[in-house]
C-alpha cells in the first residue's frame, strides 16, 4: 500500500486544489482529502487494533486510507449482513465498531510504514462468515495489476456506485484513483438502485457526472441498460465498465455495447484480493478475461486455481495460507483466456450425464429489469425449472429468445414465478436460494409455464 500513500502525498503536494472526490453537493480536494487521511490516522493509532467500520461516502474513504495508514486492522461492516453477522465479525475479529471519523488535533505523516491489514468477510450461502486476511502484498499487487490493465490515468473520473464495504469497490473506487490521481464521484442513488429497481437514477447520475470508469453489479447494468432503453442519455466519456460477481446474459453484453457502454467483464474472488481476471477494452462479447498482471491462473480438473502475491494469508483465526489457491469455480482456458462457468458445488448433473452451470442459465432471466433473483433447480424426473424471483412481468418473449440460446440440454422445460418476498428465498447479498426455489418449483400449486423446445437427445 505504500504506493498509494506516496501518490497521495505526490497529489496533494502538485495538484491540491483538485478535487479528488465529490458526493452530492460535498467536495474534497486532495490537499483536504491528505490533511483529513493524516488527523484521522492519528486518532485511530490511539485507539483499539481492530476496527470494524461502519461509515459511508467520503467519511467511508478518509477513515479505510487512516485506518490503513495506522496500521490498524480494517474491518469492512456490510449492510447486508444481518445483525447476527455483524455481531459475529465484531466478535471474531475483536473489533470496536466505528461509526465516525477519529479526527485528531495532529495528524499522521503520510510515510506509510506498512504492517496494515484488512479482513474481509464473505457471507458464502450458509453458516457464519469467514474473514479473509489480506496485507500489503496482495493490497499492492491487486492495485497495481489492475491499474495496468486499464491504464488508470489522471485525467479519469471513477464513478462509485457499489456498496464500500465490498473489496472490489475499495480497491476500484478507493486506492486506484487515489494512486493515478483520478477523481472519485460517489453516488449512493447508484448503488441505491440495487434496492429500488429503478436504474434511472444511475443513468442520470452517470450522465451529469460524466465519469470515464465505473464498476457495476450485474443488476445495475441490467438496471442501467433498461432506462437507456427508456430514453435516458448515455454518458458520453466512459472508456471502461467493469462487471463483476457473477455471470451476465451475453445478450445484455451485446445490448449495453450497442447502447455505447464499453463493458468489460471481470472475475475475482476474496481470497485473492477480488480480481484475478478481467475483459479487456474492446474484445467480443462472452466471459473471456486475462489474469492481471503478476496473478496466474490455471485449470485443474475443471477448477480454476489463482496463484501469485494475491493470495490471500489465510482466514482469520485459522492455519495460514501459502501457496495457490483452489477457488472452487469451475472454469476453461481458451488461447490464453479464462472462461468462468461457475461454482462446482452448484453444478446440475442432468442424467445423461451433462454437467450444467446453473449460473448461465440464471443470467438469461436476471437480464429482465423485473427478475432481482433466479434459480435454476433439476426435478428428480430429470426436469430443468427455472423460477424467477419477479418483482413485476418480464418481457417473456426476450426472455424465450435468450433461452432459446442455450444448448438444449441446458435448457429449461418450465418457468416459475415465485413472489420475491417468499421468507429466505432471496439472501441478504441478492442471491437466489435454490433449496428454498427447489421447494417452490416442486410445490403441486406451483404453476408451471411450459417452454416450446425442439426435442433432442440431452
Amino acid at each position: 500500500m505504500k504506493p498509494v500513500f506516496e501518490a497521495l502525498s505526490r497529489h496533494a503536494a502538485e495538484t491540491p486544489a483538485a478535487p479528488a472526490l465529490t458526493e452530492g453537493a460535498r467536495r474534497i480536494t486532495w490537499a483536504e482529502l491528505a490533511r483529513a487521511v493524516g488527523a484521522a490516522a492519528a486518532g485511530f493509532a490511539r485507539g483499539p487494533h481492530s476496527v470494524g467500520l461502519r461509515l459511508t461516502g467520503i467519511d467511508y474513504v478518509i477513515a479505510d486510507l487512516a485506518a490503513t495508514l495506522a496500521g490498524r486492522r480494517v474491518v469492512p461492516v456490510p449492510a447486508f449482513f444481518s445483525a447476527g453477522q455483524i455481531a459475529h465479525l465484531l466478535q471474531d475479529s475483536r473489533a470496536s465498531l466505528t461509526e465516525r471519523l477519529p479526527l485528531a488535533d495532529t495528524a499522521m505523516p503520510l510515510d506509510y510504514p506498512g504492517g496494515g491489514e484488512r479482513v474481509i468477510y464473505t457471507s458464502g450461502t450458509t453458516g457464519r462468515p469467514k474473514g479473509v486476511v489480506l496485507g500489503d502484498r496482495q493490497l499492492t499487487a491487486s492495485v497495481l495489476g489492475l491499474s495496468a490493465a486499464i491504464a488508470a490515468i489522471r485525467d479519469d473520473r471513477y464513478l462509485s456506485v457499489l456498496p464500500q464495504a465490498q473489496l472490489l469497490e475499495q480497491i476500484c473506487g478507493i486506492f486506484l484513483p487515489v494512486l493515478s490521481g483520478a477523481q472519485t464521484v460517489i453516488a449512493p442513488e447508484g448503488a441505491a438502485c440495487l434496492f429500488t429497481g429503478d436504474g434511472t437514477a444511475l443513468a442520470r447520475i452517470a450522465a451529469a457526472t460524466r465519469p470515464t470508469l465505473t464498476v457495476l453489479a450485474p443488476r445495475q447494468l441490467t438496471l442501467w441498460v433498461e432506462a437507456l432503453r427508456r430514453g435516458s442519455p448515455a454518458p458520453d466519456r466512459l472508456r471502461y465498465v467493469a462487471v463483476g460477481g457473477a455471470p451476465v446474459s451475453p445478450a445484455l453484453l451485446a445490448e449495453a455495447r450497442a447502447l455505447g457502454m464499453p463493458v468489460a467483464e471481470g472475475y475475482g474472488l476474496s481470497e485473492a484480493c477480488s480480481v484475478v481476471a478481467m475483459t479487456p477494452a474492446g474484445a467480443p462479447g462472452g466471459s473471456a478475461m486475462t489474469p492481471v498482471e503478476g496473478v496466474q491462473v490455471r485449470i485443474e480438473d475443471d477448477e480454476i486455481v489463482v496463484s501469485g502475491p494475491t493470495v490471500m494469508s489465510g482466514y482469520l483465526g485459522r492455519a495460514a495460507h501459502d501457496g495457490p489457491w483452489h477457488s472452487g469455480d469451475l472454469g476453461r482456458i481458451e488461447g490464453g483466456r479464462l472462461v468462468v462457468l461457475g461454482r462446482r458445488d452448484a453444478m446440475i448433473l442432468r442424467a445423461s450425464g451433462r454437467n450444467i452451470a446453473p449460473e448461465w442459465v440464471e443470467a438469461a432471466a436476471l437480464a429482465d429489469p423485473a427478475v432481482p433473483a433466479a434459480a435454476l433447480i433439476l426435478t428428480p424426473q430429470d426436469r430443468l425449472i427455472l423460477v424467477l424471483a419477479a418483482t413485476g412481468s418480464p418481457d417473456m418473449a426476450a426472455l424465450a429468445a435468450r433461452l432459446a440460446e442455450l444448448p438444449d440440454y441446458a435448457r429449461p422445460h418450465a418457468l416459475v414465478f415465485a413472489d420475491p418476498r417468499t421468507t429466505g428465498l432471496i439472501r441478504a447479498s441478492g442471491t437466489a436460494d435454490r433449496q428454498i426455489a427447489a421447494r417452490i418449483a416442486q410445490d403441486p400449486a406451483a404453476e408451471q409455464i411450459i417452454l416450446p423446445r425442439e426435442e433432442v437427445p440431452a
